[in-house]
């Protein structure tokens, strides 16, 4: 089993799976001000979900697990992700699909703190986040209507595979 370190999120880290935005630093977000310190517009700009699709809204329950061990890994081929902790700190994953499909080999993990909204290209490995707290942290995920039924690859990975976070 192999293991990776946590990173902080930052722009140059993060750039080639995606953007991030931290939605409750409101300096960062003046820049988008339409109403001064009211209303903060396209903070990120548009995420794709392929082919006129429209977006949902899910909640995931993200629990404190002892062991941070990546079991499974998934990619989504024509929509991209939104993922926003709402009420704790997650590990969140990521990595490219390596040539010869979904393996684990390029896999990153990064701290994200509650309410930053991430977003993850189409075709970014990832899967489960894990939480920094001793709470359950509730993520809202934004997708493709129907993602999981027509656009998630997903494989288990087998024991050598399996990644350890540290």
């Amino acid at each position: 089993m192999r293991e990776i370190e946590v990173k902080q999120l930052t722009e140059e880290g993060f750039r080639k799976y995606g953007l991030y935005q931290n939605l409750l630093d409101d300096e960062s977000l003046a820049q988008n001000a339409v109403f001064p310190r009211t209303f903060f517009a396209d903070v990120l700009g548009p995420l794709d979900f392929g082919n006129g699709n429209l977006p949902t809204v899910s909640v995931c329950q993200v629990e404190k697990k002892e062991e941070k061990r990546i079991d499974f890994i998934e990619f989504h081929e024509h929509t991209c992700e939104g993922i926003l902790p709402l009420d704790g700190d997650v590990i969140l994953f990521v990595g490219t699909p390596g040539i010869y499909g979904l393996t684990p080999e390029h896999i990153e993990a990064f701290y994200v703190p509650r309410g930053t909204f991430v977003k993850m290209n189409p075709l970014i490995v990832h899967g489960n986040q894990f939480s920094t707290s001793e709470n359950t942290v509730h993520s809202m995920c934004l997708l493709a209507g129907r993602t999981f039924h027509n656009d998630m690859h997903v494989k288990q990975l087998s024991e050598e595979e399996k990644i350890l976070i540290k």
